[in-house]
């Protein structure tokens, strides 16, 4: 299969999940799914969104979101916009500094309102993102939260978001680290097997894997300047498990491969991908 970051056709098969082959691409690195996954698919919160126990999408969520805050909206003011906000948890956290307006993007009908109804969160958008006819260059910051990992060709939602951030604003993606996904999923299947109750690559959602180096590539191709990699805390839960130890556990490692990305000079990445770049 051609590789949707470089456009080369060597590519080899590194991991099979229930039947759907995950390749990597032997000219940049970059990892992707053979579903035939579809460019705007709206079914991922399904028809029940929000009604079920929001711990995964509201508590685990928050130290990292804290850790975002901190960096990028105390002290300073303007205007975000949230693509893929999801239930809305992100933009109601940015609604609590008045120096911010923040807007949300969803294509998730269910969940998009349960971010108007429930959450009272004012200027959300539910449709796709690159027909929200909002303002060019209107924008301070852009977030991407677990978004690009599953849109097939992500060139147009780049492009729209090109458009409408202000020269010099922030462009911020959270997205899985596909070596390490890739280590976790093959060590899941050795100890485990293959069982639907569990996690691996998520092949049927998670179409681009992305590296250090192939999101990196994708962000320089469409003009994206000043590239840094941080490292902002994990989400506090395991596949939504509750489990106190299991949290303790990845906190751990995050502050270990925390330690090593500074002590191996930037060149080892152990953690999920948080990327920050300036148009």
């Amino acid at each position: 299969m051609e590789c949707s970051v470089c456009n080369g056709s060597r590519s080899k098969v590194v991991f099979v999940e229930f039947g759907i082959d995950i390749y990597k691409c032997k000219d940049c690195g970059h990892m992707f799914s053979s579903y035939g996954a579809d460019q705007y698919y709206e079914g991922y919160f399904g028809n029940d969104a929000g009604r079920n126990d929001n711990f995964w999408w509201d508590q685990a969520h928050r130290m990292m979101y804290d850790d975002f805050c901190k960096k990028y909206i105390i002290g300073r003011s303007g205007r975000l916009l949230d693509i893929g906000c999801g239930l809305g948890f992100f933009v109601k956290k940015i609604s609590d500094y008045s120096n911010w307006q923040p807007y949300g993007i969803e294509i998730s009908k269910t969940a998009a309102d349960f971010a108007t109804t429930e959450l009272k969160l004012a200027n959300i958008f539910c449709g796709k993102a690159e027909e929200a006819d909002l303002p060019k260059n209107y924008f301070d910051i852009i977030t991407l939260w677990d978004v690009i990992e599953h849109i097939p060709n992500p060139d147009k939602i780049l492009n729209y978001i090109g458009s409408i951030l202000k020269d010099g604003g922030l462009l911020f993606i959270h997205t899985p680290n596909a070596n390490i996904q890739l280590f976790k999923a093959r060590f899941k299947k050795l100890f485990y097997g293959m069982k639907p109750t569990r996690h691996y690559l998520e092949a049927k959602d998670h179409i681009n894997i992305y590296t250090v180096k192939s999101i990196s590539m994708v962000l320089k191709h469409h003009n994206f300047k000043s590239i840094e990699f941080i490292h902002l805390h994990p989400i506090q839960s395991i596949s939504g498990s509750k489990n106190k130890f299991n949290v303790f556990m990845k906190n751990l490692w995050f502050n270990f491969s925390r330690i090593f990305y500074w002590l191996s000079f930037k060149k080892f990445n152990l953690n999920n991908l948080h990327i920050a770049v300036k148009k």
